[in-house]
């Protein structure tokens, strides 16, 4: 089945990936998986049907504009059973684009949907107006709760709710919590070539031969050079070559000797 790779995410927005298949009047279908495993349908270049794991329509696609997390193939042989988008793509597309322009103020606050932030123990005392609407996200703001958390339970969407703390944080009635930030992030420097090696011989176990073209694809794909491959890009390139991988019983063991070889190493960071 063609499942062409377009891109990770957050290294590249979802809306430039989708934008470039809508003004190439392509079809298929857009698959994202990560935190959210999300379908977009496109027949010639128009958005026709849309799915967030068990919500379609248009309520799905307001969710996935919001996805910042995952890796995004394209399969254009796949076409949608059921059409339940009715509204104009160039709408969409525009509206989106909006949201795209708000995400640019909110990321220099809410850097992404998996960020905590807990109430400023010490705001000077001064009084504040809190909206209704800030309620909520303040009383679920408790340093352990990301984002995205807070989204579902709230039921609104993760754009909403990431401007509703960056007005708290302005007020100085929120923080962003100590500690937040993913291990992956925080890792610095790059792999040696033991990491290639490991990858490639677990990977040969259970695709034979091919291992070694998946893997140079892949690297491609990243843009990256096994001499020079970043530390925090591991779990992404990971994840990427187990998609590869059909059957699930052999992608449960590829992944199961890559996290034991190399995931403790982020963990403990």
């Amino acid at each position: 089945m063609p499942n062409d790779f377009i891109g990770n995410l957050p290294e590249e927005r979802l809306f430039d990936l989708v934008k470039s298949l809508v003004c190439g009047k392509k079809s298929g279908m857009v698959i994202i998986r990560g935190k959210a495993k999300a379908e977009l349908y496109l027949e010639g270049g128009s958005i026709v049907h849309a799915k967030n794991d068990n919500v379609v329509g248009e309520e799905a696609l307001n969710a996935i504009m919001d996805i910042d997390d995952g890796r995004v193939t394209f399969n254009w042989q796949l076409s949608p059973e059921e059409r339940t988008v009715s509204t104009p793509t160039d709408r969409l597309m525009s509206n989106w684009a909006h949201r795209e322009g708000k995400w640019v103020e909110v990321k220099k606050v809410v850097t992404s949907s998996d960020g905590m932030f807990s109430i400023v123990v010490d705001n000077g005392g001064a009084d504040r107006t809190i909206l209704a609407k800030q309620w909520g996200v303040l009383a679920l703001c408790n340093g352990t709760r990301s984002v995205s958390d807070i989204a579902d339970l709230l039921g609104r969407s993760v754009l909403d709710v990431s401007i509703t703390i960056c007005e708290m944080v302005g007020m100085g009635l929120l923080e962003k919590a100590e500690g937040t930030e993913t291990p992956e992030a925080q890792l610095g420097g790059n792999v040696d070539e033991t990491f290639f090696v490991t990858v490639e011989t677990e990977l040969k176990k259970v695709l034979g031969p091919i291992a070694r073209v998946i893997m140079n694809d892949t690297l491609a794909a990243f843009e990256e050079s096994r001499d020079a491959f970043p530390k925090r890009r591991v779990m992404s390139f990971i994840r990427t070559v187990s998609d590869q991988i059909a059957e699930e019983q052999k992608r449960d063991q590829f992944d199961k000797a890559m996290y034991f070889a190399w995931l403790p190493v982020i963990e403990n960071v």
